[in-house]
């Protein structure tokens, strides 16, 4: 029998599943929160009223019949299977919870493996996407495309934003798992703006002030007005007012071709870090921002020399006719 090696067969699973197939106990606990529900869903079902046995006298007599002997031990049996029922649910209700709060855990505790999942499904994408956006060379449109000839790569590039978009959204909705998990029921799909912008200030390149100043501040500092700076509960706050809007990211301008264009650049480090790495990036960058705006703070009147320029006093009457009709004799070596 021949042997077939499967090792290099592509995963066509979506990639936040293949991420979150990394995590360690997650697919144990939510097939034990899917069993426990359908448990709790039939116990819940099965409680039947008492009324049911009325009914089944009702029927007996009015079909001519007597009065059934059995009414006690049936209304005895349906109390009997009500209350098993209901102490099921109280115990499995419990139990839900509990498989709920530990699903959360998973979510906080495994994030790094989904993580680096999404970080080797980047590298590889933008390894394939060097080649494309090179051949491209500046297209940036189906139209341009077409008139240079490069369909083909022109789909390759909008099949590879694709990709990236999904490694993104995985990448927000793990994190939002583990640093703000929302109920079971919106596991998959809640993500603050909070970590929205954390994610795409720290999460998509390195050091991302190096290629956009105004990273994590929401505005563009050669559109600021900077006003006072104040010491508020210890922290150093400056008052920043801008009469335009922000310019965006360059890596989530919109323009998905445009943004992986930025992240192919030889100077720029893309990545999908772990939390840890996410969360110092952030507090580093605030640790900065904090350094720059106390040290702008502190600055004193007179600790930076103001231009010197010349007094201002009268200016000197013109040279007479005489005084320089001299000068220009003594020049010439004529006698004076």
């Amino acid at each position: 029998m021949t042997m077939t090696d499967t090792s290099t067969e592509t995963d066509a699973r979506p990639i936040l599943e293949r991420a979150r197939s990394a995590m360690s106990g997650l697919t144990t606990v939510q097939a034990a929160i899917t069993a426990v529900v359908e448990q709790l869903r039939q116990a819940r079902a099965s409680v039947r009223p008492e009324e049911a046995v009325v009914e089944y006298a009702l029927d007996a007599l009015l079909g001519g019949g007597a009065v059934p002997d059995d009414l006690g031990s049936r209304v005895l049996q349906i109390r009997r299977s009500n209350e098993a029922a209901l102490a099921t649910a109280q115990v499995l209700g419990p139990l839900e919870r509990r498989l709920q709060e530990r699903l959360l855990a998973v979510h906080r505790e495994q994030a790094d493996p989904a993580l680096n999942v999404l970080a080797a499904e980047l590298l590889e994408l933008l390894t394939e996407a060097r080649p494309v956006l090179a051949r491209l060379n500046g297209v940036d449109d189906a139209e341009d495309a077409i008139a240079a000839d490069r369909v083909d790569e022109w789909r390759q590039a909008v099949a590879l934003t694709s990709r990236y978009a999904a490694v993104r959204d995985a990448q927000r909705v793990i994190v939002a798992g583990a640093l703000d998990p929302p109920d079971q029921a919106r596991l998959t799909a809640r993500v603050s703006p909070a970590i929205r912008d954390l994610v795409d200030n720290f999460g998509v390149v390195r050091q991302p002030h190096l290629h956009f100043p105004e990273v994590g501040t929401g505005v563009n500092r050669s559109e600021v007005r900077v006003g006072q700076s104040r010491i508020f509960s210890g922290r150093i706050v400056t008052d920043a007012h801008t009469d335009r809007p922000a310019r965006p990211r360059p890596w989530t301008t919109g323009d998905p071709v445009a943004d992986l264009r930025f992240l192919v650049r030889d100077h720029v480090i893309a990545w999908v870090p772990t939390v840890a790495e996410l969360t110092g990036a952030r507090d580093e960058h605030e640790r900065r921002k904090q350094a720059e705006a106390r040290a702008e703070a502190e600055r004193r009147p007179g600790d930076e020399q103001p231009e010197r320029r010349l007094p201002r006093g009268r200016q000197m009457p013109p040279p007479s006719a005489a005084l320089i009709d001299r000068l220009a004799r003594e020049e010439l070596g004529e006698p004076v």
